[in-house]
């Protein structure tokens, strides 16, 4: 479905509003948010979870729980929203889990995205519309595998875990 999304300037201020498949197009910088979520208070293991193979764009790639932010929404009520949509179906959950947020990159030259890291082990409810499959796996086999298999993971998937890899895993050695 194609939604209306914001369109933002260099410096991530609202303009205008457009229908995302035109802000692909004519590449125009929006926003979205993605949830780095960890099994326990380790921050070893990871979520990760394979597209949905009836997903438009990247179908059966390995990426972390995150989309599009819609028109006023706020980057963390976009990572809070999607997160809730691809891995309980858009279900409520019963407690509230805690969202920090990390950075924010611009992907592509056209888009702003945040990131969020929370922790949570589960049981989820994955729509089946998004999420094909979904694991937890140590964040260093992922980077790894980014670097030996990087044709497995979303471009955005990719990015994310590289920068926090250089910002979060090296500093803790």
């Amino acid at each position: 479905m194609d939604e209306i999304i914001d369109v933002v300037d260099e410096n991530d201020k609202v303009i205008g509003k457009e229908l995302k498949s035109i802000c692909h197009a004519k590449n125009f910088l929006h926003r979205g948010s993605a949830t780095l979520c960890f099994e326990d208070e380790t921050l070893t293991k990871i979520l990760l979870n394979k597209r949905s193979l009836q997903k438009k764009e990247s179908p059966g790639k390995i990426c972390i729980p995150g989309g599009h932010l819609s028109t006023e929404e706020s980057y963390l009520a976009g990572a809070k929203r999607e997160f809730f949509e691809e891995m309980f179906n858009s279900k409520k959950f019963i407690s509230e889990l805690e969202f920090e947020e990390l950075f924010k990159i611009r992907n592509n030259h056209y888009e702003f995205i945040t990131l969020f890291r929370v922790i949570h082990s589960g049981p989820f409810l994955p729509d089946s519309k998004e999420v094909e499959e979904y694991y937890f796996e140590n964040i260093s086999a992922v980077m790894n595998e980014i670097k030996n298999e990087s044709q497995l993971f979303t471009h955005t998937t990719k990015i994310f875990l590289t920068k926090y890899a250089e910002s979060y895993l090296n500093n803790s050695k």
